[in-house]
């Protein structure tokens, strides 16, 4: 049974994260639509705009309660998030409001004198049940999305893979939201989430892989090897995924940077591979607690 100070702490150390994880699947899916499916569009910019706002809610609540673990492992923003959105903006023409990643900057740690009031208590349960319903949304049209691809009836430029892959994170916030609104600890590395985590890290490796350009021959290389190290931890869980993280997160970096300076090629775009980077430093340090 989660304290208060622990709910409250442990609530927004999920929502910093996954809130702009989800208005990012809400910015990939928008992207990807073709002009055909113009109303898909619009549905994702309105779920681009509700997350965004939760997530501005959550960093306005958040400051003085959030780890500094989580603040320091570079899962909430990286040095190349700000630049990934200007420039993911400009090739979209999706608005993205960027004033969030400077806000996320300025939020004070969680200390021991951060006084859990049943007040706060109150406002971060407001947030989790907003967050839930929203997700519920979401999940329910990625998973629409999904079948009307699978089925042939629509084609978006997003692999099948990777609709489920954003659906499957979906479901492990709501699950998260829903293992702290029921007071229990969502957990950190645990078996179960090792499995997940496992899983998501060897379809990024996948994803990236067969987004580079076909003149990438050593990209392509080191993305398959990375898919492939993870696939073998999936089949063996027991063994210890933190130094492969570690290095698929210095990979995701090389990627990022050189999406960025436009130094890598292929169909990147530079806020998705920012975004792939910062699941791999949030997995690393779930294995780090």
């Amino acid at each position: 049974m989660l304290s208060r100070e622990e709910y409250i702490r442990k609530s927004f150390n999920n929502h910093l994260f996954w809130l702009r994880i989800m208005k990012e699947h809400a910015i990939f899916i928008q992207s990807a639509i073709p002009p055909s499916q113009r109303q898909l569009a619009q549905e994702a910019e309105r779920f681009k705009l509700q997350f965004e706002h939760l997530l501005a809610s959550a960093i306005i609540q958040s400051s003085g309660w959030v780890s500094p673990e989580v603040l320091l492992a570079n899962e909430l923003f990286t040095r190349y998030t700000d630049e990934a959105e200007r420039i993911t903006q400009q090739y979209t023409g999706i608005q993205i409001n960027r004033n969030l990643t400077n806000l996320e900057a300025d939020i004070e740690p969680w200390t021991a004198y951060s006084n859990a009031t049943g007040r706060k208590e109150q406002e971060v349960s407001a947030l989790n049940r907003n967050v839930l319903s929203q997700l519920e949304a979401f999940s329910h049209f990625k998973n629409s999305l999904w079948n009307s691809q699978v089925s042939c009836r629509i084609m978006t430029m997003l692999y099948t893979a990777v609709l489920q892959h954003v659906l499957h994170e979906a479901e492990e916030y709501i699950k998260t939201v829903t293992y702290l609104q029921n007071r229990q600890d969502p957990g950190g590395d645990t078996l179960e989430n090792r499995n997940f985590w496992n899983n998501q890290m060897s379809e990024h490796a996948k994803a990236v892989r067969g987004l580079l350009d076909p003149s990438e021959a050593e990209m392509f290389v080191m993305a398959d090897r990375y898919g492939k190290m993870f696939d073998s931890l999936i089949q063996d869980p027991a063994r210890d995924p933190l130094e492969p993280a570690i290095e698929l997160s210095e990979f995701k970096e090389t990627v990022t940077r050189g999406r960025i300076e436009c130094k890598i090629q292929g169909i990147i775009l530079p806020l998705f591979i920012d975004h792939l980077l910062r699941e791999a430093n949030h997995y690393i340090r779930l294995l780090q607690s």
